[in-house]
Order: C-alpha cells, then sequence, then structure tokens
C-alpha cells in the first residue's frame, strides 16, 4: 500500500469521515423514530463499508488508469468498472437484506452517503487558501 497515490488515500479518508458522520446521524433518527434495532446496524455498517470500498476501488482505478494510459483509455477503463463495481453494490445489498435481514432503509440509505460527501466538497474546497487548493490530491474529484 505504500505505492498507492496520496490523493487516492485522502480523497478516500475525506469519504470515509462522511460516510460515518452520516451513519451515525441516521442511527440517531432510527432511535429518535424508536425503529432502531440490530439490523439497522447491520445494514448501515455493511452498506457504508461497501460504499467507501466503491469510492476507493473508483479512485484507485482512475489514479491507475491515468498512470499507464492516455485519457481517452483511462476514461473506456473507468466506465467498463464501473458495472462490476455496480454489480458488487447490489451483491452486497442483496446479501445484507436478503440473508442477513438488515433493515432495507438503512442498508440503501449509506450508499448514498459518499454522494453527499462530494455534493459539500466544493463548499470545503471553497474555504481553502489558495496555496492549499496546489496541494496534492485536491483536483482527484473536480
Amino acid at each position: 500500500m505504500s505505492g498507492m497515490d496520496p490523493a487516492v488515500r485522502k480523497e478516500t479518508g475525506y469519504i470515509a469521515l462522511w460516510v460515518i458522520l452520516l451513519s451515525v446521524m441516521m442511527e440517531a433518527v432510527f432511535l429518535i423514530i424508536r425503529k432502531w434495532d440490530l439490523s439497522v446496524l447491520l445494514g448501515n455498517l455493511g452498506s457504508a463499508a461497501a460504499a467507501t470500498l466503491n469510492f476507493f476501488l473508483l479512485a484507485w482505478t482512475v489514479s491507475k488508469a491515468l498512470d499507464k494510459e492516455q485519457p481517452k483509455q483511462a476514461a473506456q477503463r473507468v466506465r467498463a468498472t464501473a458495472s462490476l463495481r455496480l454489480i458488487g453494490l447490489g451483491a452486497v445489498c442483496a446479501l445484507l437484506i436478503g440473508v442477513a435481514h438488515t433493515n432495507v432503509y438503512a442498508t440503501l440509505i449509506p450508499l448514498l452517503f459518499p454522494r453527499i460527501a462530494l455534493a459539500f466538497r466544493p463548499m470545503k474546497d471553497r474555504n481553502r487558501a489558495p496555496a492549499a487548493a496546489e496541494e496534492e490530491g485536491s483536483d482527484l474529484i473536480d
């Protein structure tokens, strides 16, 4: 893992932090509405981990593709892996819901958390100093 692009590590950490924060908020909502049980926690944990892993694999694929290929071929490679990652997420959710009998909402909602994190990213970048914008990894998801 020492050869991993620092931008991939940084951006995955950013996504993981948001996923954790939003997961805690979701668990609190289930507690407040008195619908919390172990199936909520297990569904949340499983799909939050899958969503974070999905983002990591996307970032890693983009990084590796851009290192080795021209931008056009890199884009094709990323599109090709998108289908596999989507199938993987579907399989994880199907196993969590069908086999582990997790709460459907608690299993599916965390899959949206990385998108929410990415939606807030421009606000974080806007508040950074111009010198910090040139930092390694700041343009990975732009």
